[in-house]
């Protein structure tokens, strides 16, 4: 096998592995295994790159470097976070995904002219997760028996994860389908890809997956000059997923929420003959379309009318669109307000419709999040309430029992999070990206070809397969970073690997014109002689990446022998819980943790003394949570029988929680019996 199949069968295990690994990354311990080894492996190829790249000027080092700063100020908020612990566990994320963003940059310095190898690999893990959460629709009382929902969310377990994953791969299976070189298997192959992923798009009825992915697909036609031969790979596939959507949707498995399983086990037989079915009309598709190029060459001047056409077309659509509209009773500016009142509407949170209406409604929760969202930044604008803390930020702001834990979209998110220093740097880092984005697909303005005085054009700039690969890996990068401003993906492991792999090649791979002519790097002559520099700043990478490593373990460390210390206690060995309670403590004291099941252990043993001092000294430690101070209060109440103690200390949690209805019923029974006990003393 070719060594650039091989490595792109790795990078498409590995990112495969993240996804699958750490799903919806909302699982403490399968998220922490996959970020450490994240870490090291990420820590392993930019030491590679230390002693094996090629010299000269380091491209996307400005973007590492405002990446590294946007992770140090993420640890940092540890410090004045309202919830040490979350900060704690985003900063662990953020530099998971700066160890993924540096060896896509390290991997251009060590092959530049792999970009393709990326596309592949990326394509690879995206087909993978895309391909499983179709099949647990297939298979629903097997792959898919937790699902509860009608929008496929399968491995992420969340809908949106899927779309965003589906959408990113569209730009990747353009450049595979079009592009001149390579076989004819995998241009052929890209059509039955394709289809799945507009039908995972579609089925997983995400509105901002679709318009992203259409934004990227728009893009690609704006952009590379590969306009007939990719119009193909986009038309017959959203042919036939849309086919297959439209059945599917009218399905009460797909269209309708709670359904039970015996109801999605009715159409699955169905659904999985009609996949089969479009895969082979597809691949029949590509055949012919390959076939028929081969034997018919169109003159330049019609594959330059054609992708004229083309281009005008996907331009038009949303003008087409706009043009309705504008036409309407509302007219255009009436129906955008309505359409920015329903999304950003506190009241009308959900689509009037399921199934297929959902794409024509633009109302959401987004607009209640983002409100809160907002007035938690209003209480700290310079550097937010910490990372990651936002679910616990809103309980003081949110108007009804809602629980969520991000604000669906990244702006607000980081306002809330990490305040206006915070979204400063992801701006110069977004910035940043762009400009070496632009100069390594020769897309900055400066190459804008305009007319000599002659009033001749200038010559036209080689659209080589490498170019086209790279501006492919930058609109990968761009459909999703559009689909998670408005949503919570990023925090989703494994689609926002998949980007930042394709972002940092793009980064790091610099200008064509600064490699070498036959695009090779002799890897070898390195080894035999590497300078002590290289080594000592290698070895440096790798000590830094194990740290870090195990800095990301600790949340889970601790975690675990919280667990271990229930288990002793449960087991009857109440000095051994107790001392892995305290355990638990030192392995990671910025969690409350430990001191509320040391706490809950010995008044268990009755020893109310140790109790009470372990649950004050959480309040004190994290007079941030809520949690912290109504468990006080509890035992206040319950144990120690002290209500007038017990409505002060609810107080804490109430106002830190107003909405919370289990503090509101522990207020009013401290009350009540508070009442009651006048009347008890005063009794014979």
């Amino acid at each position: 096998m070719r060594p650039d199949w091989v490595a792109a069968l790795l990078l498409g295990g590995v990112l495969a592995g993240v996804a699958f690994g750490a799903a919806g990354g909302t699982q403490l311990g399968r998220t922490t295994v996959v970020e450490v080894l994240v870490v090291v492996l990420g820590g392993a190829v930019v030491a590679a790159a230390v002693v094996w790249g090629r010299g000269g000027p380091l491209h996307g080092a400005v973007s590492l470097f405002l990446f590294a700063a946007l992770a140090a100020f993420t640890a940092l908020s540890v410090t004045w976070a309202i919830v040490p612990e979350l900060a704690y566990i985003e900063a662990g994320r953020t530099f998971a995904y700066l160890a993924v963003f540096a060896a896509g940059v390290a991997g251009a310095r060590l092959a530049p002219r792999w970009g393709h190898v990326a596309i592949k690999g990326i394509v690879l893990a995206a087909l993978a997760a895309t391909a499983y959460a179709l099949a647990a629709r297939v298979w629903p009382g097997s792959i898919g028996e937790n699902e509860i929902s009608n929008r496929i969310g399968q491995p992420f377990e969340y809908w949106n994860a899927v779309g965003s994953t589906a959408a990113l791969a569209i730009p990747g299976l353009l450049w595979l389908g079009s592009r001149r070189g390579g076989s004819v298997a995998g241009r052929v192959a890209a059509y039955p890809a394709m289809g799945a992923a507009i039908l995972a798009i579609l089925l997983t009825q995400s509105r901002g997956a679709l318009v992203a992915a259409a934004l990227g697909a728009i893009a690609w036609f704006a952009i590379v000059p590969l306009r007939l031969r990719s119009l193909p790979v986009l038309l017959f596939p959203s042919l036939g997923a849309g086919l297959v959507a439209a059945w599917a949707l009218s399905k009460d498995a797909f269209a309708e929420t709670l359904q039970p399983l015996a109801v999605k086990q009715s159409v699955a037989g169905e659904f999985g003959l009609l996949l089969l079915l479009m895969t082979a009309v597809l691949v029949a598709a590509g055949l012919a379309v390959n076939v028929g190029r081969s034997r018919f060459a169109p003159t330049v001047r019609l594959r330059r009318r054609l992708g004229i056409a083309t281009l005008v077309v996907a331009c038009a659509i949303p003008l087409v669109a706009l043009t309705s509209v504008a036409f309407s009773d509302r007219g255009l500016g009436g129906t955008i307000e309505d359409r920015v009142d329903e999304l950003t509407s506190e009241t009308d949170t959900a689509p009037t419709e399921q199934g297929a209406g959902r794409f024509g409604a633009a109302s959401s929760t987004r607009g209640k999040y983002w409100r809160e969202a907002g007035r938690v930044f209003a209480d700290r604008r310079a550097v937010g309430t910490g990372a990651g803390t936002f679910a616990i930020g809103r309980l003081r702001h949110r108007t009804d029992a809602s629980v969520t834990r991000h604000a669906h979209g990244f702006v607000p998110q980081t306002l809330a999070d990490l305040g206006i220093v915070g979204v400063a740097l992801t701006t110069l880092l977004l910035l940043a990206w762009l400009v070496a984005a632009a100069r390594a697909t020769a897309l900055h303005p400066r190459r804008i070809p305009f007319r000599r005085g002659d009033g001749e054009p200038p010559p036209r700039r080689d659209w080589t397969p490498e170019r086209c690969a790279l501006v492919a890996l930058g609109l990968i990068a761009i459909v999703f970073g559009l689909q998670s401003a408005i949503d919570w993906t990023w925090f989703v492991p494994g689609p926002t690997a998949m980007a930042l792999v394709a972002a940092g090649f793009v980064a790091g791979r610099g200008p064509a014109a600064a490699l070498p002519e036959d695009g090779s790097i002799d890897l070898r002559a390195p080894l035999r002689n590497p300078s002590t520099s290289r080594l000592l700043t290698a070895s440096a990478v790798l000590l830094a990446a194990l740290l870090t490593a195990w800095a990301i373990w600790q949340p889970w460390a601790a975690d675990r022998q919280t667990t271990d210390a229930i288990e002793l206690a449960d087991g009857g060995d109440v000095d051994g819980a107790l001392a892995k309670a305290r355990d638990a403590a030192d392995t990671n004291p910025l969690t409350a943790e430990p001191l509320l099941v040391e706490a809950a252990i010995a008044t268990r043993a009755g020893f109310e003394g140790e109790a009470e001092v372990a649950l004050e000294d959480a309040v004190l430690k994290f007079p941030g949570e809520p949690e912290t101070w109504y468990r006080l209060a509890a035992f206040q109440l319950g144990t120690l029988n002290e209500p007038a103690k017990a409505a002060e200390t609810i107080r804490g949690a109430l106002y830190l929680d107003p909405h919370s209805l289990s503090a509101r019923q522990l207020f009013l029974e401290a009350r009540a019996s508070e009442r009651e006990q006048p009347a008890e003393r005063s009794g014979p």
